[in-house]
């Protein structure tokens, strides 16, 4: 999957970014099927030789109790009036759904083209159809619709900030904390300019004080959770010490409506300065694609 462009220093500190990516050839064949979602997997698992792998790719096919993993929805799909008749009719001969109040594809699609097409993922796809779904491949001609439609993020923020944007109901996946470590992967940190001259004062008797900036409370954390690392506790544990003010990476792929919302709520004025950034850096990137 193609870099577009880069928005850096979103945050005014060399650090946080967001990246446009292209995936709208994702689903022209198996192979970019795979490659599109060990793409997503690489980043949350810190591991860029795993793009392309076949083995993480199947192990993530089943990974949600018998679906696919969130990162198939990063493979856009488009579906055309023929396709949803023909999906109707591999799911009333198959009986593939346990559930056929809904189709997947239009639960977690888009109608584009006035009403002339859907746009969904292969997540929703292979929930409806199961092996079925490798009928439903896209041509170049449909890729190139879709890259009007759909749009894939990757950004670098703030916990706080990550918390904010995963409110909207888009398709989303995050560095994981719980297998990389800050060992392999060292933490890096977001302090505002609110908070950089903050000290905090510790009183251990009348006469001794102890004066904390933001800056070594963090390192207090974070040696606590190396300590932590090395007395045997597993990342998913130790964790739990890292402070809020902590940079992850998430990847985000919004359908047209969901892209609408988020500009609607995130480029007003009222919302948190560091989340307007994003919205604004993603808006400019979109610009600069055009």
């Amino acid at each position: 999957m193609e870099l577009i462009n880069k928005k850096e220093n979103i945050f005014g500190d060399d650090i946080a970014f967001v990246e446009q990516y292209d995936f709208s050839t994702a689903n022209m064949s198996e192979e970019n099927r795979i490659k599109a979602i060990t793409t997503v997997a690489s980043i949350c698992y810190q591991n860029p030789k795993a793009v392309g792998s076949e083995s993480l790719y199947n192990r993530l096919l089943a990974e949600s109790k018998g679906l696919p993993s969130s990162s198939f929805e990063f493979v856009p799909v488009f579906l055309t009036i023929e396709d949803v008749k023909k999906i109707n009719s591999i799911v009333n001969k198959e009986k593939v759904i346990a559930y056929s109040f809904e189709f997947n594809v239009l639960k977690f699609g888009e109608m584009i083209e006035d009403g002339k097409y859907l746009l969904t993922n292969l997540r929703a796809l292979i929930a409806d159809v199961g092996e079925y779904a490798k009928e439903f491949y896209n041509t170049p001609e449909e890729c190139e619709i879709i890259k009007q439609y759909f749009k894939v993020f990757l950004y670098k923020v703030d916990l706080p900030i990550r918390s904010q944007m995963v409110r909207h109901r888009v398709s989303w996946q995050e560095l994981s904390r719980r297998y990389v470590s800050g060992e392999r992967v060292p933490f890096e940190f977001y302090i505002s300019k609110k908070m950089e001259n903050v000290e905090s004062f510790y009183y251990w008797t009348d006469d001794q004080t102890s004066v904390y900036s933001t800056d070594e409370v963090i390192n207090i954390c974070l040696n606590h959770y190396k300590q932590a690392l090395e007395q045997g506790v597993k990342p998913q544990e130790a964790r739990r010490i890292i402070p809020q003010t902590a940079y992850t990476q998430i990847w985000g792929a919004f359908m047209p409506k969901q892209l609408d919302n988020y500009f609607k709520l995130r480029l007003d004025e009222h919302s948190q300065w560091e989340i307007r950034q994003t919205a604004l850096a993603m808006q400019n990137l979109i610009k600069g694609e055009e």
